[in-house]
């Protein structure tokens, strides 16, 4: 098919002058039109941009210079090539044809011979100019527009809502937890995965037509600036816009992904009166988008910038923890229900900040996990498990099983059990007496993978567990293709076993699934005598909570490990009393 010829519009009130520039650029190859005024040459613009445009200065309906300055101002009117037609060549003229936004001036009488030659002059240096604005301004990736782009284009949007005393809305896009498809199949994939958001998001705001400009502004981030009639009630109208674009699965290489977004929205003049500060607070409320539970949007507010700035000096103190070798590892002693004899141990991490106590471990693992600092400390988890057990079996005592959490960032990663086994090798200790907890929201964010890190993990030889059992969405058809050990009923369901039939049924119900499954089954949180009771009848494996013990330092563990019985006689406190009751 043949290509389309270069379209120039010729705008000049000579009829004479019109006729010759047209038949001149005709013979030359390009496909030429004509208009008698600046006017007529602004509206030929908005209903179709030409690949160039010759501008006469001097026209009855005003100058070429205005007409100039409104072809900029329109749609795409920045990058086209405008070529003023003067009758003066003297400095000042020429400073106003480049004012106005000019390209390029011609004087005349016009070198009728040279006119083609010059245009294809000043359009090869506009296409030129044009290729190094795309790479400057757009995504190589996806096509849309970038970080500069969107900018400029929110600055400018800023400006004119200033004197329209309207607002404009700023959406921060983040896709979920997407760092682990880059990790476990590889930037390939993740790239392809983020042309097909990319378009999904363009489709889905199209409707909202020029007052909706989309960009990717990072890995996985994007973002829409709203401008027009614009509220918070529009914003939120447009995160649900995205919200549903991305709610049907994405296929990819042979592999299914559920992309979820997570988005923060701040409004000018509200939320800030310049593009750093509204970028700035719509990057905190899509963080606090993301703390809320993901794949939802939050519109700013200053507690939310309160929460940030706490969490930022949690973050900041964290490391230096970390560095300074302030977190410890504590062990909540695991009991056989029935005998009450100490049958394994969690390991749990603690900090104890010197001013405000004990930080809570949901809060400052929360911060790991969001930093990408888990990593390191998980690591340094296990290996400090890993040297308190080589003491304790160099001592000659018999250790049990220690369960060891491990982060959804970790288990995700493709060298997972290298990056595992590596610890436990250098110790020299068996895998089999370390069990590695991960919770279901971990095992079903890619099943096929996490089906073959768990298959890998359980041939090296460790045990494998689900934390925090049924508060997920772990369906028995990807339970028993787990290669498990253990279930561990959540302590919410724990609570009330005594009052709520609902979570006495969802006990009984677990502990029936597991065993028919041969899964050892561990409850959390007991914290009653009747809570035991209902557990032991119910037929539970292990139990742990406060009534037999607290998480306690690796020292009082080892105390427990040399007590002759190793039952919860020996340990003191609450644990006397819940062997007394069990009458052991």
């Amino acid at each position: 098919m043949r290509a389309p010829r270069t379209r120039v519009l010729v705008a000049d009130d000579d009829a004479m002058l019109r006729e010759i520039a047209v038949a001149m650029l005709e013979n030359a190859g390009f496909a030429a039109e004509a208009v008698a005024g600046g006017e007529a040459a602004v509206a030929v613009c908005a209903a179709g941009m030409p690949d160039l445009v010759l501008l006469d200065v001097e026209m009855p309906d005003g100058n070429g210079y205005q007409a100039c300055s409104r072809i900029r101002a329109l749609p795409n009117g920045r990058e086209v090539p405008i070529v003023m037609v003067t009758g003066f060549d003297d400095a000042a003229s020429i400073d106003l044809a480049y004012d106005a936004g000019a390209t390029d001036f011609v004087v005349k009488p016009l070198n009728w011979p040279l006119l083609a030659h010059r245009v294809r002059y000043v359009l090869r240096g506009a296409r030129a100019q044009a290729h190094i604005h795309r790479l400057a301004y757009f995504d190589a990736l996806t096509g849309l527009p970038n970080r500069e782009w969107i900018g400029e284009h929110l600055a400018r949007s800023l400006g004119a809502a200033a004197q329209s005393a309207q607002q404009v809305a700023l959406l921060f896009i983040d896709l979920d937890q997407f760092k682990r498809i880059n990790d476990t199949l590889g930037h390939e994939t993740g790239d392809a995965l983020l042309c097909q958001v990319a378009t999904r998001l363009t489709a889905a705001l199209a409707p909202l037509g020029a007052g909706a400009q989309l960009a990717r502004v990072g890995g996985d981030e994007f973002i829409v600036v709203l401008t027009g009639d614009t509220d918070v009630e529009a914003a939120s109208q447009c995160a649900q816009r995205v919200q549903s674009a991305l709610a049907a699965p994405f296929v990819q290489g042979g592999y299914e992904f559920v992309v979820t977004p997570s988005v923060g929205i701040a409004l000018y003049p509200e939320h800030g009166t310049d593009v750093q500060t509204l970028r700035k607070n719509a990057d905190l409320a899509m963080y606090e988008a993301k703390a809320g539970g993901r794949n939802q949007f939050r519109l700013y507010s200053s507690a939310i910038n309160t929460r940030a700035v706490k969490r930022l000096s949690l973050e900041m103190e964290l490391r230096r923890a970390f560095e300074d070798g302030k977190l410890e590892v504590y062990y909540q002693p695991q009991y056989a229900a029935r005998s009450l004899e100490l049958a394994g141990a969690e390991a749990l991490l603690r900090w104890f900040h010197p001013q405000r106590g004990q930080i809570s471990t949901a809060d400052f693992i929360a911060v790991a996990e969001e930093t990408g600092l888990i990593g390191d400390i998980g690591r340094w988890t296990l290996g400090q498990v890993c040297r308190d057990l080589a003491q304790w079996r160099g001592a000659g005592l018999a250790v049990p099983a220690v369960s060891v959490n491990v982060s959804g960032r970790d288990f995700l990663r493709q060298d997972v059990l290298l990056r595992l086994s590596r610890v436990v090798e250098e110790a020299r200790l068996p895998a089999s007496l370390f069990e590695l907890e991960l919770t279901e929201g971990v095992l079903m964010q890619d099943v096929e993978s996490g089906q073959r890190s768990l298959a890998a993990l359980k041939e090296y030889g460790f045990a494998l567990a689900v934390d925090d059992f049924g508060t997920g969405y772990c369906s028995l058809n990807y339970l028993k293709r787990f290669p498990l050990d253990t279930l561990k009923v959540d302590r919410a369901f724990v609570n009330d076993i005594t009052a709520d039939s609902d979570d006495a049924a969802i006990v009984r119900a677990i502990v029936g699934l597991g065993h028919n499954l041969d899964l050892k089954i561990v409850a959390e949180g007991v914290e009653t005598l009747e809570q035991l009771e209902f557990l032991r009848a119910a037929g539970c494996d292990l139990v742990q909570g406060y009534l037999m013990s607290r998480a306690i330092e690796a020292r009082a563990f080892a105390q427990l490990l040399c007590s002759p019985a190793r039952s919860l006689a020996g340990a003191g406190g609450g644990a006397q009393r819940a062997g007394a009751a069990g009458g052991t």
